[in-house]
């Protein structure tokens, strides 16, 4: 009985929270690991209380559901609230994922997306959009280091991010950090399940490599605007996971001179 109880609870754990990983777009390696650590833990419980109480058919059923409800929320909670200590790779001439999650998309940036930024970045350079899942850690960090010119809160909808229209109009925070003779800019996106981002820092501060500057409340997507540098290299590519304030995500010369996006190579 023992042994069709942790089978059982494996095979729901599996039916339960596969549909909703897919959905929410986590990664299939890190779902399957959660829905095996998961479903051990619910297939022990469950064998525990049965062996201390002989419950009836049912209330294993029912008790199956209970352990799965608690350690999905206990696991879900920790990753999501979870803010590791992150040594940045020391070496200049670099820029750095802004957030957890994978690339969405590369592409060259329109006057449409700088309109948030009240003429201080120009429509020129490349546009990297990084969706964060319910499991990514949540905290933005500067991915260079300078001061900051410009941040401010847009209110607007809360609608799903895989409608293009939300990228305009969803609640968003918006960044620009300058570094010598160049500006990134940087905005937080806020997703259906978003209701508060936080921004920790504020116009004419300092920012490190990796320094913490705010957090998105829950699943959402943070874009990047990289200026056309000079030997500008991006390292990355559409479906890659990067890590805040870890994942080089380009590079260029110590020459920070604007270029055609002509000149800009894409490392795939």
């Amino acid at each position: 009985m023992a042994f069709l109880i942790f089978i059982s609870s494996l095979l729901l754990s599996f039916i339960i929270i596969f549909p909703f990983a897919k959905k929410f777009e986590i990664r299939k390696k890190l779902s399957l690991v959660g829905i095996l650590i998961i479903g051990c833990l619910v297939g022990i419980s469950t064998i525990l209380v049965w062996a201390f109480c002989k419950p009836p058919l049912h209330i294993i059923f029912l008790l199956e559901l209970g352990f799965l409800g608690l350690f999905t929320g206990i696991i879900s909670l920790y990753r999501f609230y979870r803010d590791p200590v992150r040594i940045s790779p020391d070496r200049e001439n670099i820029i750095l994922a802004p957030a957890d999650g994978f690339i969405r998309y590369i592409k060259p940036v329109t006057r449409e997306d700088v309109l948030d930024f009240d003429g201080i970045i120009e429509p020129d350079g490349w546009l990297i959009g990084i969706t964060m899942t319910y499991l990514d850690v949540h905290i933005s960090r500067s991915p260079i280091e300078g001061k900051i010119l410009f941040a401010k809160h847009t209110p607007g909808k809360f609608i799903s991010l895989k409608r293009k229209k939300a990228l305009r109009d969803n609640k968003r925070a918006v960044l620009v950090i300058k570094q010598r003779n160049f500006k990134i800019g940087l905005t937080l996106i806020a997703s259906r399940m978003v209701r508060k981002i936080l921004l920790w820092v504020k116009k004419d501060n300092h920012v490190k490599y990796g320094e913490r500057m705010g957090k998105i409340v829950f699943g959402s997507q943070t874009d990047i605007i990289i200026p056309n540098l000079s030997g500008l290299k991006i390292n990355v590519q559409e479906g890659k996971q990067v890590y805040a304030g870890l994942t080089i995500i380009a590079e260029y010369q110590e020459s920070s001179k604007l270029k055609s996006q002509n000149d800009v190579g894409l490392s795939c």
